[in-house]
């Protein structure tokens, strides 16, 4: 791995617990070269997994959720933690900022655990798609690889929550939209 900075190791290394180190070592590494365009694709993914989490958070609030549903959204909201933890350490290893913004979502009435699993699928369809959009932006493809991993969490996510609201398949195309 090229020689980082102090400071920027510091500030990688608290995503480890949540990433583990084989993956942010690659982040990382990888990150160093990244152009403006891939510090501006990371900070874009940055807020979409900031709104995950915060969906993730207010919908495990509502109380609608069963015990079993709710420990699934919890381990998805983990996801999102390491994503976000990940792509934070990829931007601060190539000398940038991680943005703080909170990508915004259209929140519906929740009033049901149908409308938590259906807004949490929406979210994650948003997530799947936004990924297979910035994925092409990378000028860095290592990075473009990095950034296509977490595509597929987000897509194993769409297909559980179909499943449990028995949507078959989980996209009504052979291809993500």
């Amino acid at each position: 791995m090229p020689h980082m900075r102090r400071a920027q190791f510091i500030g990688s290394a608290a995503a480890i617990g949540t990433v583990g180190a084989a993956l942010l070592t690659q982040f990382v590494a990888v990150a160093q070269t990244a152009s403006d365009q891939d510090i501006v694709a990371l900070n874009g993914a940055i807020e979409l997994e900031r709104a995950g989490i915060k969906a993730y958070d207010d919908a495990a609030k509502t109380g609608l959720l069963a015990p079993a549903i709710l420990k699934v959204a919890l381990r998805f909201r983990a996801d999102h933690v390491a994503h976000r933890d990940a792509l934070a350490a990829a931007v601060l290893a190539a000398g940038a900022q991680p943005t703080l913004k909170i990508a915004n979502l259209a929140y519906p009435q929740l009033r049901s655990q149908r409308d938590v699993l259906e807004f949490a699928n929406d979210v994650e369809r948003k997530a799947a798609s936004t990924y297979l959009s910035i994925v092409p932006d990378f000028k860095n493809r290592q990075l473009a690889g990095l950034a296509a991993s977490i595509l597929g969490i987000e897509t194993t996510h769409v297909a559980v929550l179909a499943q449990a609201l028995k949507i078959f398949p989980a996209y009504s195309s052979a291809f993500i939209t």
